[in-house]
């Protein structure tokens, strides 16, 4: 079983041997991890701890590295599709007859010796290779043996960060978008007010109009009109209802 131990480079490469490779490597890590255990125990020579304790840091590692392989090839699988050998593609509706079984993603799956909820965790895997050099860097600098589940412990605490941080990006948004509306009303409110309005300036204004716009004003004034008496009745309801509190 120490043929295990390996480093990424010498991963299998194909899904099914990757898959062999997970599953009775788990089993061999729990081992370890039982003797370890019992040597703490019987409490045999310190060297011979360490040299468990490297075994099973060096199988951890390895078995991280063949879940996120894992994830990336369960990723590229349709949720149809047909297996052919050691390739998968898209099933259409021209199936060549001499084509093997055809199998969904979750088949596949089932079939490789996992459920679904595993097959998630290999795929969220696969998705945070940061996280999971990490969570190496950080055992073997603990003199720690890595696990998944501090993994997806780290890509949640990340994914809550991401998710509050797209959060207070929207209030912030929100934010200048009401500052922005309030400075628009203030202009478009009170510009009219810093000018004299008689019927002198008016008419100079009138005078003044560029040929090219459109010379009836009448639908833009009567919108015009609208919006401020709007804006009046809000501002209205609102002092009645301070008043009455």
């Amino acid at each position: 079983m120490n043929d295990l131990v390996i480093h990424e480079n010498n991963l299998p490469n194909t899904l099914e041997d990757l898959s062999k490779f997970v599953l009775v490597g788990r089993e061999k890590l729990t081992a370890v991890r039982a003797e370890i255990r019992a040597i703490d125990k019987v409490q045999l020579a310190e060297e011979v701890r360490e040299q468990k304790k490297e075994e099973a840091q060096m199988l951890a590692e390895a078995l991280l590295d063949a879940e996120v392989r894992i994830g990336d090839l369960l990723k590229q699988i349709p949720k149809m599709n047909t297996f052919k050998g050691n390739q998968y593609k898209e099933v259409n509706s021209h199936q060549c007859e001499n084509t093997k079984k055809q199998e969904t993603k979750q088949e596949v799956i089932t079939r490789l010796g996992f459920n679904k909820d595993q097959a998630s965790r290999f795929e969220t895997l696969s998705s945070n290779k940061d996280v999971v050099e990490q969570v190496k860097a950080e055992a073997r600098e603990n003199e720690d043996i890595p696990t998944r589940s501090r993994v997806l412990q780290l890509v949640k605490e990340k994914t809550k960060e991401e998710k509050d941080n797209e959060y207070l990006q929207e209030q912030f948004k929100e934010i200048e978008r009401i500052k922005g509306t309030e400075i628009r009303m203030q202009e478009a409110i009170f510009k009219i007010l810093t000018v004299e309005i008689n019927e002198e300036n008016v008419q100079i204004w009138i005078d003044g109009l560029d040929k090219c716009m459109k010379e009836d004003l009448t639908d833009e004034l009567d919108e015009a009109i609208e919006k401020y008496t709007f804006i009046k009745e809000i501002w209205l309801k609102n002092n009645k209802i301070r008043r009455i509190k």
